[in-house]
This record gives structure tokens, C-alpha cells and sequence, in this order.
């Protein structure tokens, strides 16, 4: 489960993207509508007043004023090379470099998102910080429980899962699609060590926000967590490693097994991407691409 402080974090740091992946239609208008959703999700999440929504709201409309100008092109750029390499058929060294653009955009994006997300935190009262805590333990325990699941059961979860994801993208899966899904996500590492680490990383900023921590301090502490991976266990940085491994392997697979109609429908939905991507900026341009 995703937690919703990292889910808010999306939400600042992705702008449009987030908000796509959050199932809104009608790319244009949820980006130009992004400072009120993102208002309305940190309310409810944080149990925020209106004189810290007052405070905050500067801070965020300068965010996505950034991210207009700064986070879109790389976005554009992303889904033009995997519109291109849709048309062509994905190889392997086409699915790495595009590993490679979504690295660079998660960074870029999640740098934002902790300058943003870190005076809102800051400024948190003594109830509010003890309400989150609350919401941390309780997602806590969510995870403690889908961990706790028959190995079987979590599974099966998580092959659905990505199979949902590779339906939109490409309409229903035949009986060879859904058993190469099947075949790689199975093999994918568990996520109780994820839950542990991020239950720490959890409890040290609630620490930290009761020591009355300043902006800049948070904005270090998000960034180290979320950006740098500064103290990720190893066994979580080899996990990093076989998921990447294989979503490589996966596109591969099914990029054979292809039919005409869900090949056209993939370009179809990365094309559109590209363009409302470059629409959406006041001087339409491309990130370049270093691989």
C-alpha cells in the first residue's frame, strides 16, 4: 500500500503526472486544476487550518510554476522516446535508457516535492504532528498485515496489479500475456524489508518534527530518504536492482507477443502523453536525452 504522505509527495512533485496516475481524465484540466487538488489532499491528510493553508499555498503555486517550466520537457521527452521505441518494437537497450529518463525524472521531481513539502511539515502543531504519527502506525500495521499474508495470497495481489497496469496501456491481456506477467512479477522481492525501512524513516521524521525542526532541516531529511537513498538497506538497493532487471524483462516479453490493435493502442496512449505533455508548456520544448 502506498502511503498517503508519499502519495502527497507525488502529488507535489508530479503535478499533471501524478495526478494522471491518480486516475484523473482530462490531462489539461487536471494540471491547470493541480494547486486545488493538492490543497485539498494536504488538508485532509494533515489536518491543516486556514491560516497554514494561507502560509502554504505561496510555496506550492511557485512549485508548480516550476515544474511547469522545468519538469515538463522531460516528461515530453520521456514519451516521445517510448512512443518511438513502441512503434519500432522495445530491445532491451531501449527499456534501460528509458529506466534511465524515469530515474532522472522520479529526482528531479522528488527534489522539488521535499522543498515544497517542507515548510507545510514545519509547520505542523503539536496535535497535528501526534494525528500524523497516528496515521503512520496505522499504515504501519496495514503493511504488517499484507506482509503477514499467505505468500500465495500476496502474490496473486501483486501479478493483478500490474496486470491492471499493462490493461490500460494496452487494452485486455490474452492467456500468454497474462502468464509472462504472471512469470516475472512472481519473482519480484517481497516488500516487508521496504516496510520496515520506510517505517523508520517514518518514525525519524516525526521525531525530527517534534524537535521543532526548520524547513531547510526537513527538506535535507526528505531529500536523503526519497532522493538520495542515503541510508537504504542493501538488501533494499538489491531489490532496486532486480525490479529493474525485471520491468526489462517484462516489456520485452510482451512487446513480442503484441497483437496490431494493442500495439496501436500503446502508441496511441504515449503519443497523446508526448503531446498534452508539450501543450501544457507556454514554450513547448524536449528535455534532451542522454542515451
Amino acid at each position: 500500500m502506498t502511503s498517503p504522505l508519499v502519495s502527497l509527495l507525488r502529488l507535489l512533485a508530479g503535478g499533471a503526472a501524478a495526478l494522471l496516475l491518480l486516475g484523473c481524465s482530462g490531462m489539461q484540466i487536471a494540471y491547470n486544476t493541480a494547486d486545488f487538488f493538492i490543497e485539498r489532499y494536504a488538508e485532509d491528510y494533515l489536518g491543516l487550518d486556514s491560516a497554514q493553508m494561507e502560509r502554504w499555498s505561496p510555496t506550492l503555486k511557485s512549485a508548480l510554476a516550476e515544474h511547469r517550466q522545468a519538469e515538463l520537457p522531460y516528461l515530453a521527452a520521456f514519451f516521445d522516446s517510448a512512443q518511438n521505441d513502441a512503434r519500432k518494437g522495445f530491445t532491451r537497450a531501449d527499456v534501460r535508457c528509458l529506466l534511465d529518463q524515469l530515474e532522472v525524472i522520479y529526482r528531479r521531481h522528488f527534489m522539488l516535492a521535499a522543498g515544497t513539502a517542507a515548510p507545510l511539515l514545519a509547520d505542523l502543531d503539536r496535535s497535528q504532528i501526534d494525528a500524523l504519527e497516528a496515521r503512520f502506525r496505522e499504515e504501519a500495521q496495514e503493511d504488517a498485515d499484507d506482509a503477514a499474508r499467505p505468500e500465495a495470497q500476496r502474490v496473486a495481489k501483486r501479478v493483478e496489479r500490474y496486470a491492471d497496469n499493462m490493461r490500460w496501456w494496452l487494452g485486455e491481456l490474452d492467456a500468454r500475456q497474462r502468464g509472462i506477467v504472471r512469470d516475472v512479477v512472481a519473482d519480484l522481492p517481497e516488500s516487508a524489508t521496504w516496510y520496515t525501512y520506510r517505517d523508520r524513516k517514518r518514525r525519524e521524521l516525526i521525531a525530527l518534527l517534534r524537535r521543532g525542526a526548520s524547513p531547510e532541516r526537513i527538506e535535507t531529511f526528505l531529500t536523503d530518504w526519497l532522493v538520495d537513498y542515503s541510508d537504504m538497506p542493501a538488501a533494499l538497493e538489491r531489490s532496486q536492482i532486480q525490479l529493474r532487471s525485471a520491468m526489462t524483462d517484462l516489456i520485452v516479453r510482451l512487446d513480442a507477443t503484441f497483437s496490431d490493435a494493442q500495439r496501436r493502442r500503446l502508441i496511441d496512449r504515449l503519443t497523446g502523453l508526448r503531446r498534452d505533455f508539450l501543450r501544457l508548456q507556454r514554450d513547448p520544448q524536449m528535455a534532451p536525452v542522454a542515451c
